[in-house]
């Protein structure tokens, strides 16, 4: 921390000898290998401010290469972002396990044209959000470090599910994209380069029902965006549950089945990545207080891969897994000492559980995997268009 202060004290005096002419800035610089690498120990923050200096700092700091190395830099640290519904001004916030400490983010620019918001996702440092009622058709996406967002052009119908994720076999950081589904099944994509929406062929199978809640939200991981599901069965309560996805490359649907131990059961089921895995938090049936079973899938795609790593047990009807601490440990959403519901750690090596001070008395709350950047979300196409 005092190393951080004191590169960014002397980049700061760096950027005044500069002034405002590039013909000054020029004559101080680095070699660029050395500019990045002084670059890459400061907060996303100050690299902002650092833009503003001279064109040579702008252009190098907005480069492909640097923005790439950043981004696969904070990939190895990625920070578990907390969100909670229905709670303002602190909607959004970071918890470090290791600090122990709550780090609250601004609300979201746009939140004042809203009743209400949802969290879509999260990838390569920008947030997808939508409008949480009825109408679900308001769609944003925000880097909340670099502080700029974009309001996507509305689709031709109201979504009832959303993903979002990134296109991750183009070669572009920003290919952001955001696939709808709606109550027909109808399925449209948006791209954020084209700045467009278009239909998806053939929609969504209209044999599966996604499970959807605030805790069961969608899952991006390897370019797909994936939910929890069920083959639609109205009449019976073992119909087999599934892991439906979309690929943001290919623009298609695809399936895989739940561990076999799982398929057929009636019980509450969320998805979550774990260490690179997609996971499923599953509850065990017919139990005297409520467990769960943490399995993971180890090879993606294949469903004989589904490994079953932990049993969670805490002698409490109502409490469910949220997501994973950056060292591994599980986000729990239960009853603390003082009797009231709040934020837990729950320890898998030490089979234990602790309140860490988050109060949450009535409100849903998503723990989201959030890697920080620099990248804009802004679309190619208005930018050519200004051009």
């Amino acid at each position: 921390m005092l190393y951080d202060l004191l590169l960014w004290n002397l980049v700061e005096k760096h950027s005044k000898i500069c002034g405002d002419r590039e013909m000054k800035c020029s004559s101080f610089r680095l070699p660029e290998d050395v500019m990045i690498d002084i670059f890459l120990r400061l907060e996303v923050k100050n690299l902002a401010r650092l833009r503003c200096v001279c064109k040579s700092w702008n252009t190098l700091l907005t480069s492909k290469t640097f923005v790439e190395i950043h981004l696969n830099q904070s990939m190895r640290n990625p920070r578990p972002l907390l969100f909670r519904h229905g709670i303002s001004p602190s909607y959004l916030g970071f918890y470090s396990t290791k600090y122990k400490q709550f780090e609250d983010l601004c609300d979201p620019p746009f939140r004042t044209q809203l009743a209400d918001l949802d969290v879509v996702g999260s990838c390569n440092g920008v947030l997808c959000f939508c409008s949480n009622g009825s109408d679900r058709s308001l769609i944003y996406l925000w880097n909340p470090l670099i502080k700029k967002y974009i309001t996507l052009p509305r689709p031709s119908l109201n979504p009832r599910y959303l993903g979002f994720g990134v296109n991750s076999v183009s070669g572009h950081l920003d290919d952001f994209k955001v696939v709808t589904i709606s109550a027909n099944a109808d399925a449209e994509v948006y791209s954020l380069r084209s700045n467009s929406w278009k239909n998806i062929a053939y929609g969504f199978p209209r044999s599966i029902e996604i499970n959807r809640s605030h805790i069961n939200s969608s899952v991006f991981l390897n370019g797909s965006v994936h939910w929890c599901a069920r083959f639609s069965c109205y009449h019976d309560n073992s119909c087999p549950w599934l892991i439906v996805s979309f690929d943001f490359a290919k623009e298609v649907f695809q399936t895989v089945m739940m561990p076999y131990d799982l398929s057929t059961d009636d019980a509450d089921k969320y998805l979550n990545v774990f260490d690179g895995y997609l996971c499923v938090f599953a509850t065990i049936p017919n139990n005297t207080f409520r467990s769960y079973e943490l399995w993971v899938m180890k090879e993606y795609g294949s469903t004989e891969s589904w490994t079953k790593l932990y049993t969670i047990e805490k002698p409490q009807r109502i409490w469910w897994p949220l997501g994973f601490t950056e060292r591994g440990k599980i986000f729990i959403r239960g009853e603390c000492r003082h009797g009231g519901y709040g934020l837990l750690v729950y320890n898998p090596h030490s089979d234990t559980f602790k309140c860490i001070g988050v109060h949450l008395p009535y409100y849903a709350i998503q723990v989201l995997n959030f890697v920080e950047s620099i990248i804009e979300p802004v679309s190619q196409s208005l930018i050519l268009s200004r051009s």
